[in-house]
């Protein structure tokens, strides 16, 4: 064998290019490799880019991982792979779905309760270990979900507003939640005519707040107390009361990466969906 091989060789040497071409058709074709394409959504729009679904919230809590399978072929098992914070362990597979064409679109929903990397991963079968294909990680964000006691109506010439927040989070994050610094901001608008529009800004600290230490209800809740106090006289108003604590996703899993305005000394009102 090892012989006619090299005369094989020889033989195409002597012929010239037309042998050459001849050898280039018969060459067997390699297979193009696998590809897995992957984004991540939810019911709310990104944040900084960033896909976030709120703890707590059952409409809110879930995301959806899809994307599409190029190159695989059928009888082929892609599968998705979560690794939740703190990132320490490796993913564990939490679903998977059965190629039935080269090409498939797939479509995972998931309900993270911390922060949380996927990744779909591409497999000869069911039952073998080592995937054929991967793909990019993709990570979903989780916030608290957070209730307010309602608006109560101003006395005048001073209007007091008293407001109850209770926090839900997992248990695993309530004790660094619950230690978080509370910023109140509020904005006040006046009119000697009527009711005004709504502030542009809010600003912290401003309306005299007062904020409560933390009281725990349970395992996953814990509750806060905030004041403000406010002249009004006999003016229409339009007051918008808010607050934050700044995101440590890095910490306790909870919240986004990075600064999104807590803290500020003003903040734009259009800007108060996601404070952290």
């Amino acid at each position: 064998m090892l012989r006619a091989w090299r005369g094989a060789v020889v033989a195409a040497v002597v012929a010239g290019t037309a042998i050459a071409a001849q050898l280039v058709v018969i060459a067997p074709a390699q297979a193009a490799a696998a590809a897995i394409s992957i984004a991540a959504t939810s019911e709310i729009k990104p944040v900084t880019g960033d896909v976030l679904v709120v703890y707590h919230i059952s409409s809110l809590s879930s995301a959806k991982l899809a994307g599409t399978v190029t190159g695989g072929a059928a009888g082929e098992v892609a599968a998705l792979y979560a690794q939740p914070f703190p990132y320490k362990k490796a993913g564990t597979r939490v679903a998977s779905i059965t190629l039935k064409a080269a090409t498939t679109a797939y479509s995972f929903t998931v309900k993270p309760t911390l922060a949380t990397h996927y990744a779909v991963k591409l497999f000869a079968s069911g039952t073998a270990t080592a995937p054929v294909a991967s793909s990019a990680a993709r990570a979903v964000y989780v916030a608290s979900d957070q209730t307010i006691s309602p608006y109560q109506k101003c006395g005048r010439p001073v209007c007091h507003e008293t407001y109850h927040i209770d926090t839900f989070v997992p248990a695993s994050a309530l004790k660094f939640e619950m230690a978080k610094h509370l910023y109140p901001y509020s904005g006040l608008s006046l009119s000697a005519t009527g009711t005004p529009g709504a502030p542009k800004w809010l600003y912290l600290n401003a309306g005299h707040p007062t904020v409560s230490k933390p009281h725990r209800v349970s395992a996953t809740e814990f509750e806060n107390t905030l004041t403000f106090s406010f002249t009004i006289g006999n003016d229409g108003f339009y007051f918008i009361p808010s607050y934050c604590t700044k995101d440590a996703e890095s910490s306790d899993g909870i919240g986004l990466p990075g600064r999104h305005g807590c803290g500020a000394s003003r903040i734009l009102t259009a800007t108060t969906a996601y404070l952290g």
